[in-house]
């Protein structure tokens, strides 16, 4: 039962898979944060073109 518990790789494989997306998250954030007013002015313009 203990070497059962020990050999399963399921909780490893969930917790890289979410540190994965938490990093993807904080860098999509932090453009965001960086690139937040030309993304705006830039959808802006595109609106106003359309």
């Amino acid at each position: 039962m203990a070497l059962r518990f020990l050999n399963d790789n399921r909780g490893i494989e969930s917790t890289e898979v979410a540190l994965i997306i938490a990093v993807v998250v904080l860098v999509a954030y932090g453009a965001y944060r960086l690139l937040g007013q030309n993304i705006a002015a830039i959808v802006t313009d595109i609106a106003g073109k359309i």
